[in-house]
């Protein structure tokens, strides 16, 4: 894993924990946004580790 896969799976979790928060405590529209842009995140990530993993195999 590459630091820029990492960096989007950290943005993805906290990005969709901010907006659940927000959500939860009256600001609704931006914590939905917020947590949509988190699973777009967490998409974009897998769909990197699924490419790794094509590319490379299971060499490690």
């Amino acid at each position: 894993m590459n630091v820029g896969t990492i960096a989007m799976l950290i943005a993805g979790l906290f990005c969709f924990g901010v907006g659940a928060y927000l959500a939860a405590t009256g600001n609704r529209t931006t914590g939905i946004a917020l947590m949509a842009m988190g699973l777009i995140f967490q998409v974009l990530t897998l769909r990197q580790l699924k490419s790794a993993r094509r590319t490379h195999g299971d060499e490690q």
